[in-house]
């Protein structure tokens, strides 16, 4: 049955419509928002609220993290912990952004994607109360880190209430950070991590409830980046090879910066 001339007319404002939505796509910013749900400082859900074209090379990815229920106790912390590594649910943030920047918000791809810098904001549960001013980021940090199972050395009296109050969000903010500038020294333990990082991001901002705490430019990172030693960097190669496999990877890593426009910092004459 031949189309009536208004279903006629609609297709083509359809289509119309189509062809300037994607030409005003194709000429400006592309943003991805993930929010990101943590669950007593234990598990974490990911929500993808506005993805538009899928590509491989966007402008921002905002991470919305929202903080809900009490900070974890220690006898759950206790079951987080292992020898010497990291702690507890804050490698699930990695495990995320690695993720992302392998396969985008979808699932596994079997080619690896490119994407763009993301800023971090991070917001708290109103349900709870946080804690009273005498307890601080160090004492977070004790539980996170198990300390606190000696209470006759990390603030007893503390580490009794401290599950009963809601993480603040700036105090998680502060482990990020400080996690990230770990990442990206490129040290023993952490370069393999650090790479990707490096690979596909320009700027890193973070935020609490909208204003700005830290912001990460990589592109200085790297060009503050020497090897030092091959006991302390590059450990996921033979010790032979770190020093040379450092200098092949910043070199191959500015390349591939320029080419996907970030600005990069030229070496030294010294490099």
């Amino acid at each position: 049955m031949p189309s009536s001339p208004k279903c006629l007319s609609l297709l083509l404002i359809n289509n119309q419509l189509s062809t300037e939505a994607r030409a005003v796509l194709d000429r400006g910013k592309l943003d991805y928002v993930v929010d990101i749900a943590v669950k007593n400082e234990l598990d974490l859900f990911l929500t993808w609220q506005s993805v538009p074209p899928l590509e491989t090379h966007i402008s921002t990815l905002y991470s919305n993290v929202r903080l809900f229920g009490p900070i974890i106790d220690s006898r759950t912390i206790g079951r987080q912990l292992g020898d010497g590594g990291w702690t507890g649910f804050h490698w699930s943030f990695f495990a995320a952004l690695e993720r992302f920047l392998r396969y985008g918000p979808v699932r596994e791809k079997p080619h690896q994607r490119e994407e763009g810098p993301p800023g971090l904001g991070i917001s708290a549960d109103l349900e709870l109360t946080f804690p009273p001013n005498n307890v601080t980021f160090k004492h977070w940090m004790h539980r996170h880190n198990g300390f606190d199972r000696f209470p006759s050395r990390y603030s007893g009296e503390i580490s009794e209430t401290l599950s009963s109050y809601k993480p603040r969000p700036e105090w998680l903010c502060e482990y990020l950070h400080q996690r990230v500038i770990g990442l990206l020294s490129m040290g023993y333990h952490v370069s393999s991590f650090g790479m990707p990082l490096y690979d596909h991001i320009g700027t890193i901002q973070m935020l609490v409830d909208g204003r700005l705490q830290f912001e990460i430019d990589l592109s200085s990172h790297l060009a503050g980046r020497r090897f030092t030693d091959a006991g302390s960097m590059m450990g996921h190669l033979n010790h032979e090879d770190r020093e040379t496999g450092f200098w092949k990877w910043k070199t191959e890593t500015l390349l591939r910066r320029e080419a996907q426009g970030f600005p990069v910092v030229r070496p030294s004459e010294d490099e």
